[in-house]
C-alpha cells in the first residue's frame, strides 16, 4: 500500500499507469491475492481523489506583484565576515586574517588560470558546460605545477592527461593547455 500511495503522490498520467502496472506485477509474483491487490488500489485511488491530489497542480505563470515597499536583499557577505561569524570553519593553524588572505590569493590565482584558459578553449571550439571539465583539469595541473618542476612535472602532467583522456576529454586540447597556459615542456602522454 505504501508503494501505491507513493506513486499517487509523485506521478500522474501514463507514467503513473505504467508504474502501477509494475507494482501489481511485483505483488502478483509474490503470490498476493489479485482481488485484495485490486481493492488496495481502489482504496488508494479513492483517498487521493477525495482529497484532490489526483489532479496535477497548475502553477501560475508569474507570481502576482506584492503591494508595498520592495524587499531589501542583504549585501553579500565576504569570506572574512563569514569566517568571523562562524559560517565557515577556521583552519587549525590559521587566524581569520591568514585564512581570508589565503582564500583571496587562491581566488585570484583561479581567475588568472581561467583567463589564460579561455582563449585556448575558444581556439579549440570548446564552450559552455564543457569548459568546466577542462577548467577542472587546469586547476589540478596548477596544483601540480606549484608542487613539482622539471621532468617530474612533465611526468605528472602526462599522467593527468591520461586520467582526463579516460574521462573523454580531447588529449590534443589537454596538451595545448599544458604548453600554452602553464609553459610545461614537451608532454608525451
Amino acid at each position: 500500500m505504501h508503494e501505491l500511495l507513493k506513486l499517487f503522490r509523485t506521478q500522474f498520467g501514463p507514467p503513473l499507469a505504467r508504474d502501477i502496472e509494475l507494482v501489481i506485477r511485483k505483488w502478483v509474483n509474490y503470490e498476493l491475492n489479485l482481488a485484495l491487490l485490486q481493492e488496495l488500489l481502489c482504496i488508494c485511488f479513492l483517498r487521493f481523489e477525495q482529497v484532490g491530489y489526483i489532479k496535477p497542480w497548475s502553477k501560475p505563470m508569474a507570481w502576482p506583484k506584492r503591494r508595498g515597499p520592495k524587499s531589501r536583499r542583504l549585501p553579500r557577505r565576504s569570506y572574512e565576515k563569514a569566517l568571523r561569524k562562524g559560517r565557515i570553519p577556521l583552519g587549525r593553524a590559521n587566524t581569520v586574517e591568514e585564512q581570508a588572505a589565503g582564500h583571496a590569493k587562491g581566488s585570484k590565482h583561479a581567475a588568472e588560470i581561467a583567463a589564460k584558459l579561455r582563449p585556448v578553449l575558444n581556439a579549440a571550439g570548446i564552450t559552455g558546460d564543457r569548459f568546466v571539465r577542462y577548467y577542472a583539469f587546469a586547476q589540478k595541473l596548477g596544483r601540480l605545477s606549484r608542487r613539482y618542476s622539471g621532468k617530474s612535472l612533465c611526468r605528472a602532467a602526462a599522467d593527468l592527461i591520461d586520467l582526463y583522456e579516460a574521462k573523454s576529454l580531447d588529449p590534443a586540447v589537454l596538451t595545448a593547455i599544458c604548453t600554452q597556459v602553464f609553459n610545461i615542456g614537451p608532454v608525451t602522454p
